[in-house]
Protein backbone atom coordinates (compact mmCIF):
# COMPACT_ATOMS: atom_id res chain seq x y z
CA UNK A 1 0.00 0.00 0.00
CA UNK A 2 3.19 2.47 0.69
CA UNK A 3 2.99 5.06 -1.56
CA UNK A 4 0.47 3.65 -4.22
CA UNK A 5 -2.06 6.20 -3.42
CA UNK A 6 -1.70 9.97 -2.16
CA UNK A 7 -2.67 11.27 1.36
CA UNK A 8 -5.48 12.89 0.21
CA UNK A 9 -6.60 9.83 -1.52
CA UNK A 10 -6.56 7.55 1.86
CA UNK A 11 -7.93 10.82 3.67
CA UNK A 12 -11.43 10.94 1.51
CA UNK A 13 -10.96 6.84 1.66
CA UNK A 14 -11.14 6.74 5.38
CA UNK A 15 -14.20 9.30 5.55
CA UNK A 16 -16.55 7.72 2.97
CA UNK A 17 -15.02 4.94 0.82
CA UNK A 18 -17.64 4.52 -1.49
CA UNK A 19 -16.85 8.27 -3.05
CA UNK A 20 -13.74 6.50 -4.48
CA UNK A 21 -14.53 2.86 -4.95
CA UNK A 22 -18.23 2.89 -5.15
CA UNK A 23 -18.10 -0.91 -4.82
CA UNK A 24 -16.53 -0.35 -1.20
CA UNK A 25 -18.20 -2.45 2.06
CA UNK A 26 -15.94 -0.97 3.81
CA UNK A 27 -17.39 1.60 6.82
CA UNK A 28 -16.60 5.30 6.74
CA UNK A 29 -13.95 6.15 9.50
CA UNK A 30 -14.58 10.10 9.28
CA UNK A 31 -14.26 10.22 13.61
CA UNK A 32 -10.57 9.20 12.99
CA UNK A 33 -10.01 12.89 11.54
CA UNK A 34 -11.46 14.31 14.44
CA UNK A 35 -9.78 12.29 17.12
CA UNK A 36 -6.92 13.47 18.91
CA UNK A 37 -4.10 10.50 19.07
CA UNK A 38 -2.80 9.57 22.31
CA UNK A 39 0.53 9.44 22.49
CA UNK A 40 2.14 10.47 25.79
CA UNK A 41 2.89 7.19 26.62
CA UNK A 42 4.35 6.26 23.43
CA UNK A 43 8.16 5.83 24.77
CA UNK A 44 6.57 3.11 27.48
CA UNK A 45 5.39 1.18 24.24
CA UNK A 46 8.76 1.56 22.66
CA UNK A 47 10.83 0.36 25.83
CA UNK A 48 8.18 -2.13 25.87
CA UNK A 49 8.97 -3.48 22.17
CA UNK A 50 13.07 -3.00 22.69
CA UNK A 51 12.46 -5.95 25.70
CA UNK A 52 11.22 -8.46 23.18
CA UNK A 53 13.98 -7.36 20.56
CA UNK A 54 13.22 -4.03 18.18
CA UNK A 55 15.96 -2.03 18.19
CA UNK A 56 15.09 0.90 19.58
CA UNK A 57 17.58 3.22 20.81
CA UNK A 58 18.20 5.29 23.86
CA UNK A 59 17.58 8.17 21.62
CA UNK A 60 14.56 6.89 20.33
CA UNK A 61 12.66 6.34 23.33
CA UNK A 62 13.96 9.44 24.64
CA UNK A 63 12.76 11.36 21.67
CA UNK A 64 9.44 9.39 21.07
CA UNK A 65 6.48 11.93 22.08
CA UNK A 66 8.69 14.38 20.72
CA UNK A 67 9.20 12.33 17.28
CA UNK A 68 5.15 12.11 16.69
CA UNK A 69 4.62 15.91 16.50
CA UNK A 70 7.50 16.38 14.54
CA UNK A 71 6.99 13.12 11.95
CA UNK A 72 3.57 15.22 11.37
CA UNK A 73 5.06 18.90 11.16
CA UNK A 74 7.02 19.38 7.72
CA UNK A 75 8.70 22.80 9.27
CA UNK A 76 9.76 21.04 12.84
CA UNK A 77 13.01 22.35 14.27
CA UNK A 78 14.12 19.02 14.70
CA UNK A 79 12.81 17.14 11.12
CA UNK A 80 16.83 16.42 10.52
CA UNK A 81 17.60 14.65 14.00
CA UNK A 82 14.40 12.84 13.40
CA UNK A 83 15.16 12.01 10.23
CA UNK A 84 18.71 11.02 11.36
CA UNK A 85 16.58 8.83 13.92
CA UNK A 86 14.22 7.18 11.61
CA UNK A 87 15.88 7.52 7.97
CA UNK A 88 13.19 5.99 5.87
CA UNK A 89 10.69 7.71 7.55
CA UNK A 90 8.13 10.67 5.95
CA UNK A 91 7.37 13.11 7.35
CA UNK A 92 4.59 15.30 6.61
CA UNK A 93 1.26 16.28 7.52
CA UNK A 94 -0.52 13.09 6.59
CA UNK A 95 -4.05 14.07 7.12
CA UNK A 96 -3.73 17.71 5.71
CA UNK A 97 -4.82 19.29 8.81
CA UNK A 98 -2.24 21.21 11.06
CA UNK A 99 -3.82 21.74 14.15
CA UNK A 100 -3.57 18.74 15.56
CA UNK A 101 -1.98 14.97 15.32
CA UNK A 102 -4.77 13.24 15.05
CA UNK A 103 -5.37 9.50 14.40
CA UNK A 104 -6.04 9.70 10.86
CA UNK A 105 -2.73 11.09 10.44
CA UNK A 106 -0.99 7.92 12.48
CA UNK A 107 -2.89 5.39 10.04
CA UNK A 108 -2.23 6.96 6.81
CA UNK A 109 1.43 7.49 8.19
CA UNK A 110 1.51 3.79 9.06
CA UNK A 111 -0.23 2.77 5.52
CA UNK A 112 2.19 5.33 3.39
CA UNK A 113 5.09 2.52 5.04
CA UNK A 114 3.53 -0.99 4.48
CA UNK A 115 5.62 -2.62 1.90
CA UNK A 116 8.48 0.20 1.72
CA UNK A 117 11.18 -1.47 4.55
CA UNK A 118 10.86 -4.79 2.17
CA UNK A 119 13.87 -5.83 0.87
CA UNK A 120 12.75 -7.69 -2.55
CA UNK A 121 16.21 -8.06 -4.29
CA UNK A 122 16.58 -11.90 -2.63
CA UNK A 123 12.78 -12.56 -3.83
CA UNK A 124 12.82 -15.34 -6.02
CA UNK A 125 9.15 -15.87 -7.79
CA UNK A 126 9.71 -18.47 -9.82
CA UNK A 127 11.34 -20.30 -7.10
CA UNK A 128 9.57 -24.10 -5.96
CA UNK A 129 9.46 -22.59 -2.78
CA UNK A 130 7.38 -19.57 -3.97
CA UNK A 131 5.08 -21.01 -6.14
CA UNK A 132 1.71 -21.93 -5.43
Amino acid sequence: VGGRYSDDWHVAHMKNPRSLVPESIMPGYPFLAKTPLKYDDIAAHLAANRTVGVPYTDAMIAKAVSDVRTQTDPDSDDGNAFMARYPKAQQRDFDANPKMVSELDALIAYMQMLGTLVDFSGYKADSPENRR
